[in-house]
């Protein structure tokens, strides 16, 4: 199911729609949240229209965030008590709430009313809160009325940790930036159900939620170190006599001069005055 890539631990969550649907990006995003088990009570979303002028809906947002996690906290420190083998009786599963899903208006929307120096500082203040599990963005680029729409759809793009791109109806892409820094760059065939979303890799990778064989998995590790041809015109191995020839090489660091006696040879100069007497033999040393 596509929920499996997009809900995942990826904090900001960029979807590019090519097809123009943002009138189905909130019950699309949704029905993500809902198949990955993320109740009602866990989404939350900003007004629409007129009411983004207002600046107070945005903090608004982020303040009912902060009081609504520390209401459950006390719900939970209270219904403790109800605990029956390990689960919590107030949370379905035994699983509790760790921050809520926060689901944006749309890129043009957003811009129709803020600027876009306003809307990055807005995602960079529910991205740092720790009241908050995961931000939805939604942007259709033929929507985008702004002059600068391209750099601040790249702006968008930078900021997210997940970059879902619906390409065609049959077609998407899906980028992920990992902790460590990697990214993974990936391409899907999809197809709509009455139920759900389902995707199969193009580039040869694994559907999501299927199990591996360790032994499949050995083989393949030993047909991957197994030697390629060589497909160029030089050979890198040596034969016999190449070897013995190597060997046979003196380099010149392992080269040793054979001992000689030392001896040492003066010359005089034209102006020294030299004296084969003894200058000094009327001191009776």
């Amino acid at each position: 199911m596509l929920s499996n890539l997009v809900v995942t631990k990826q904090k900001v969550i960029l979807i590019i729609d090519e097809l123009n649907r943002e009138r189905i990006a909130p019950k699309f995003i949704d029905s993500l949240l809902h198949e990955q088990g993320q109740g009602g009570e866990t989404i939350k979303a900003l007004p629409t229209g007129v009411q983004l002028k207002n600046v107070a809906s945005f903090d608004a947002l982020i303040n009912d965030c902060a009081n609504g996690h520390a209401i459950n906290n006390n719900n939970n420190n209270t219904t403790q008590s109800g605990e029956v083998g390990g689960e919590d009786v107030g949370s379905p599963g035994g699983q509790k709430a760790n921050g809520y899903n926060i689901i944006l208006p749309t890129l043009a929307d957003l811009l129709c009313y803020q600027t876009p120096a306003f809307i990055f500082g807005f995602v960079n203040r529910l991205r740092r809160s720790e009241h908050v599990r995961r931000i939805f963005i939604w942007a259709s680029p033929q929507h985008l009325q702004h002059p600068h729409a391209a750099y601040i759809l790249a702006g968008c793009e930078y900021l997210a940790e997940l970059v879902l791109r619906l390409e065609t109806d049959s077609l998407l892409s899906l980028i992920a930036k990992k902790p460590g820094g990697g990214v993974t760059n990936k391409r899907y065939s999809c197809r709509v159900s009455k139920t759900e979303f389902q995707v199969t890799p193009l580039d040869g990778g694994q559907p999501p939620g299927l199990s591996y064989s360790p032994k499949q998995s050995s083989a393949d590790e030993e047909q991957d170190q197994s030697p390629e041809p060589a497909s160029s015109t030089f050979k890198i191995e040596l034969d016999e006599d190449e070897v013995v020839a190597r060997n046979a090489l003196t380099l010149p660091y392992e080269r040793t001069s054979e001992p000689s006696e030392g001896s040492i040879i003066y010359t005089p100069d034209a102006d020294d005055d030299f004296d084969e007497e003894d200058p000094d033999e009327d001191l009776c040393i």
